[in-house]
């Protein structure tokens, strides 16, 4: 299932912790991804995808997701990756693509750190 939701700034999104079957695109605003109360990362892009790590292990938030201005979102519902994949193919080859950028990313300064 997927919804239209509306944030102000300073909102929370996804709160560290707690569990939930969704993940989100990013239509239009920006928003603060936050581990504790360290600010890791700010996206702004719109149709950038978060809140899939929690949605894919079906583990608890990893971090806190925050509105950085008035934000909209699009927010999917799906029972497994398999749902993903059979309702929204689209999405589910664009979540592989910003996994894999990410984990460049990561590889990227870990490789320049040693």
């Amino acid at each position: 299932m997927q919804t239209t939701e509306t944030y102000s700034h300073g909102a929370t999104i996804i709160q560290q912790g707690t569990t939930s079957r969704s993940f989100y695109v990013l239509e239009k605003g920006a928003v603060e991804i936050y581990i504790g109360d360290v600010l890791l990362n700010v996206i702004m892009y719109p149709g950038s995808i978060f809140g899939e790590v929690g949605f894919i292990r079906g583990t608890p938030r990893t971090g806190s997701i925050k509105a950085r201005a008035d934000t909209i979102v699009q927010r999917y519902d799906c029972a497994s990756v398999e749902a993903l994949i059979a309702h929204y193919p689209e999405i589910a080859a664009k979540m592989i693509e910003t996994l894999a950028s990410r984990l460049q990313r990561t590889t990227e300064k870990v490789s320049e750190l040693t």
